[in-house]
């Protein structure tokens, strides 16, 4: 037998194998599945009460009841269960029972204060920074203010003019621009930056 001979030869043992092994994965994969009749044990109570880091989900204890109609959307389901708090008037509790302190007694009314009102947010700061002035022809000629804003986008304006359909320029110096905001009618300064 020649060297080409035993390698073709080979290659068939190969394929072979390779043929076997899957027939045999995919009679395993499509036979029908076994059924086995399984018996289960009767389920006793359980004499001690569950401890606290059980991890079993109780539906006896979250179904809702006649009397937790007014509850509905206010039970802290991630609870597992609040203690009742122990009648103060019981002697029979345990011995590890410690009084609770009392609270300090309030010598004549209090005054009450004013009642706390809550101030709506104003509008954001107009979101603009003063860069630099250009004067047209003389010292008295009209002035184009530089802006920027927080994507550093350039805006060359002049007095009158609108940004963003929302703010107008009122006021261009050499010091200062004063831009208002026309939705809110609010102005605020812009200095210029250093």
């Amino acid at each position: 037998m020649s060297k080409q001979d035993r390698q073709k030869l080979s290659i068939l043992v190969i394929l072979l194998a390779v043929l076997a092994l899957t027939l045999v994965l995919g009679y395993r994969m499509n036979r029908p599945a076994v059924t086995a009749a399984v018996q289960v044990p009767e389920s006793k109570p359980s004499a001690n009460p569950p401890a606290p880091t059980d991890a079993r989900i109780r539906l006896d204890l979250i179904e809702k009841s006649e009397s937790s109609a007014e509850e509905i959307g206010r039970k802290n389901v991630f609870q597992y269960r609040q203690t009742p708090a122990p009648p103060s008037g019981s002697r029979g509790g345990s011995s590890l029972a410690t009084p609770l302190p009392s609270a300090p007694a309030v010598i004549g009314p209090a005054a009450p204060g004013p009642p706390a009102t809550i101030a709506p947010p104003g509008p954001p700061p107009i979101p603009f920074k003063y860069q630099g002035y250009a004067v047209e022809s003389a010292p008295s000629g009209p002035m184009t203010a530089f802006l920027t804003d927080e994507t550093a986008h350039h805006y060359n304006v002049g007095l009158g003019e609108v940004l963003m359909g929302r703010y107008r320029i009122t006021q261009i110096s050499t010091n200062s621009v004063e831009v208002e905001d026309t939705q809110s009618n609010r102005r605020q300064t812009l200095p210029l930056a250093k």
